[in-house]
């Protein structure tokens, strides 16, 4: 049943944005309208693994279908993995991924001037990076209107993805993340595990709260790591239930590229 109602969207599927066989991207959109906001989602597997959805599986079109629903684009993207590939490729391929969308916008009913980015786990690192780094943005500013970031890192040790001690430090995300004026939304779950996802997530709010900079922050009750993401769009609606009304809010406070 799920994928009859799915299907009522039309999905574009491996569109590629770089050379790589990792990197492409899906859009599934319903082709009616013009000038939506349009969220593009990073998939976790700790930056060795995951997909942006493997065929039979729910995942992560169960996003792309609420994101429809709620009158949006969606975009789902995959991205080069380690230990093949290392920091900084996964952040390029981020950029790379946002520029394509923003170009190929217009074709798909998107507004190009509300672009919300939204990752888990690894993904949300992933966001993290970007939005911190100004090296890693496709334009100026970042070129989005908000950022969600879902059991994320923000501070790494060297790793399959991060080599060493020097990248590890420069990939950390906190001193962007104070600075930055993208709208940010976090979430971890109660049943995350401990490190790094729950102290992650309690050093982030309490960082950003220290700094003054406005942020939304929410702890997932009853929820595990991955129950965050695949309860979207189902009858369980904690998650999605904050985040509608937030992506509504900052996409309503932007003005569209066709005006």
């Amino acid at each position: 049943e799920f994928r009859r109602v799915l299907f009522r969207s039309k999905i574009d599927r491996d569109q590629a944005f770089g050379s790589d066989p990792l990197q492409k991207l899906d859009v599934v959109y319903n082709g009616q309208g013009s000038g939506k906001p349009i969220l593009v989602f990073v998939h976790g597997g700790g930056f060795t693994g995951g997909d942006k959805h493997s065929p039979g599986q729910f995942t992560y079109d169960n996003v792309m279908k609420w994101a429809n629903d709620q009158g949006m684009v969606g975009v789902e993207i995959n991205y080069r993995l380690a230990p093949k590939n290392k920091y900084p490729d996964a952040a390029n391929d981020t950029r790379d991924a946002l520029a394509w969308v923003a170009k190929n916008a217009a074709k798909y009913g998107g507004d190009p001037n509300r672009i919300f980015l939204w990752g888990h786990s690894a993904g949300a690192s992933l966001v993290g990076i970007y939005v911190s780094h100004p090296e890693f943005h496709y334009k100026q500013g970042g070129g989005l209107i908000g950022a969600v970031m879902t059991s994320g890192g923000y501070e790494f040790r060297p790793n399959a993805f991060i080599a060493d001690a020097d990248a590890a430090k420069k990939a950390s995300s906190v001193e962007g993340l104070k600075a930055t004026k993208i709208p940010l939304f976090f979430t971890r779950a109660e049943w995350d595990p401990e490190v790094p996802q729950i102290a992650q997530g309690e050093m982030i709010h309490k960082v950003l709260t220290e700094a003054g900079h406005d942020h939304f922050f929410h702890v997932m009750k009853t929820h595990n790591h991955m129950s965050q993401v695949y309860s979207v769009g189902t009858t369980e609606k904690q998650l999605t239930d904050l985040l509608g009304p937030w992506l509504k809010q900052h996409s309503a406070n932007v003005k569209s590229a066709s005006n």
